[in-house]
């Protein structure tokens, strides 16, 4: 007997936290960050190719909410790190949910005001440069980055422990 291998999944509900203050709006689309690595162009005797580096380029995160508050135009205030949460679920065909939670350390680099378009819904929408990413699939961590503490975690291995050894 052959089983169906196909496990699908569908986001089937989700919502933003901020930090201290807690949930606001409902969140409707979430973007996260490409988890890309530096690269650098090296030869062989036959030919070129790329040498994948353990450091990541830049992240960065968008959010967009259903809710205009002073909350989150308060974001964009860059003196301090903001903490966002994103906390989501994930149902597959076998009928199993998944419960997915990321959390975002950085500052706010770009927030889209509502537009104006009568009878339309009014979003936020933010875009986060995160310097801290948590990426959690039922309460374990799976990836962990902190490009402050000089963290890089991938299903608990510490990418990052020899080089932090060798300089710090």
């Amino acid at each position: 007997m052959i089983k169906n291998a196909v496990t699908a999944q569908a986001v089937t509900g989700g919502n933003l936290f901020v930090d201290g203050i807690g949930m606001f709006g409902e969140l409707t689309s979430f973007e996260p960050p490409a988890f890309e690595h530096e690269t650098v162009e090296t030869s062989s005797q036959i030919g070129k190719y790329e040498h994948v580096l353990p450091t990541l380029k830049p992240l960065s995160a968008s959010f967009t909410v259903n809710k205009v508050d002073k909350i989150y135009f308060g974001l964009l205030d860059t003196t301090k790190q903001q903490k966002i949460y994103i906390k989501n679920n994930l149902s597959s065909m076998n009928g199993k949910e998944t419960g997915i939670v990321v959390t975002f350390e950085g500052n706010i680099k770009v927030l889209n005001a509502p537009k104006f378009e009568m009878n339309s819904g009014a979003e936020v929408s933010f875009e986060m440069s995160a310097t801290v990413v948590k990426y959690e699939i039922d309460g374990e961590t799976s990836l962990l980055y902190d490009a402050i503490n000089s963290i890089y975690e991938v299903n608990g291995k510490d990418i990052y422990e020899p080089i932090r050894k060798n300089i710090l």
